[in-house]
Order: C-alpha cells, then structure tokens, then sequence
C-alpha cells in the first residue's frame, strides 16, 4: 500500500492532466458545457417529482419531494457513474498501456478524480434547490465530507475491482450497467429508508449504500447525526471492497499489456 501511494505521487503529474483532458473532452462541442453536469440531474428530479410525489405519493421524510430526491441522487449518480465506468478504465486505454510503462493503478485514480469533479459541479443544482426552499443551515452539514471520503473509498474499491477484472473477463463491462440498474431500485433514492418495515429493514442494511444515501438525509435535511447501523456496516463494507480491489488489481494488472 505504501508503494502504490508512493508510485501515485510520482505520477500525479500525468494523473491531473490525464483527467483534466478526458473532462474537457466530454464537454468540448457542446454549446452548454459543464452546465450539463448541473442540468441533468435537475431535470431528472423534476420529472421523478411529478411522477413520485403527485402520483404515487411516496412519503418524503416531510420535507418537499425535490429536496429529499436530489439529495440523495447526486450522492448515488457519484457512484453508479463511477462503478459503470470502471469496466472500460483499463480496455479504453489499450494503446497507452501498451506504449507506456506507468503504474496501472494511476487510469483508476484519474477516473475517481474526474467523477469526483463531475460530482462537484452537480453539488450546485442542490445548492439551488436548497436556496429555493430556504433549508436552514446546520453544523451537520460538515459532515458531508467525511460522507464524501467514505463513499469515494467504497467507489475506488469498486472500481479496482471492476476494471481489472474486465480485462480478463468483458462480460464484466456488459453485466455491471444492470446491476447498477437493479442496485438503484434497490437503494434508498426515490423512497425513504425508514418507510420500509422493520422486518425488511434488516435486509436493506446490506446495501452498502443504504448507510451513506440515508446518512446525506439525515445531515442535510434534519440536522441530525447518521443512524450508526447502517452506516457501520457501509465502513466496514467499504474497508473490505477496497482491500479486495486493490489485491485483485495489483496481481492482475502485472500482465495487462499481455492480455489486451
């Protein structure tokens, strides 16, 4: 661990300007820009508004349907973002791997900064919305950073995982857009965690982002401290991925080059 951070320093260099051109690229013929980062999901909030709280009437936590929403989806965009890019971080780069002697591990970093930023620029449509709705700031409110490192050391382990796995088996990158799919159903994003039943509870616990959607919830909307259960167990998930990811990538990105 403590050589790969050393090698990542070495390369932090080729690591930002890497990311800063795959964010230019993104956005560079479109006439809006990076305000896409914040429209997006702001659109999509409008729409599973009128669809969530107007027709199916879903409890929001009794605060406004859009607050409740949005705070929750752009925590969850960060992560399924992420994770479904992680299949393509080592087999979009062929040629470079091939081409260039560099520490692998530095494509997934790049990634997680990238998405990282995009994550940022989508901050601002809440940002609005709180503002609109007048939320009262809060001291809780701080904690959306340790929120934020906590999540992003659950998406690296992910993403290690993924994007070397990938390399050896593409059904990887096919499989992992329906997983994250179902993965949103099954979390915590358009309902309220506490509208399921003790008995089913238990069960939506195991959902590693459970613990961090409900967290946001509870720091951003009611000023109140996280319920330690199911944040615990995103720890301890998050520790585990991340261990997992970074053996399986450093034993498999050895021969990358062979494989691609």
């Amino acid at each position: 661990m403590v050589e790969s951070i050393k090698q990542l320093r070495e390369h932090k260099g080729f690591i930002l300007a890497l990311a800063q051109r795959e964010l230019n690229a993104k956005y560079k013929q479109s006439f809006l820009g990076k305000l896409w980062i914040v429209i997006q999901p702001f659109m999509f909030m409008l729409i599973l508004t009128v669809v969530f709280s107007k027709f199916a009437r879903l409890p929001s936590e009794g605060v406004p349907y859009p607050l409740f929403f949005l705070t929750a989806l752009l925590p969850w965009n960060f992560f399924t973002n992420a994770v479904s890019a992680a299949p393509s971080v080592i087999v979009g780069q062929t040629g470079l791997i091939k081409q260039r002697a560099f520490y692998r591990l530095s494509l997934v970093v790049n990634r997680m900064i990238t998405e990282s930023i995009n994550y940022f620029y989508s901050l601002i449509s809440l940002v609005i919305i709180f503002i609109y709705f007048q939320v009262t700031l809060s001291w809780t409110m701080l904690l959306i950073v340790p929120l934020f490192l906590l999540q992003s050391f659950l998406i690296m382990g992910f993403m290690m995982l993924l994007s070397s796995l990938n390399v050896y088996v593409r059904d990887i990158g096919l499989a992992t857009p329906i997983v994250t799919r179902l993965w949103f159903y099954l979390s915590p994003v358009i309902y309220s965690y506490e509208l399921i039943g003790e008995e089913y509870r238990k069960w939506l616990i195991l959902n590693p982002m459970t613990g961090i959607l409900d967290a946001y919830r509870k720091v951003l909307l009611h000023q109140q401290m996280p319920e330690w259960i199911p944040l615990a167990y995103t720890v301890g998930f998050s520790i585990v991925i991340f261990i997992i990811g970074f053996i399986v990538f450093n034993k498999l990105e050895k021969k990358f080059a062979d494989v691609l």
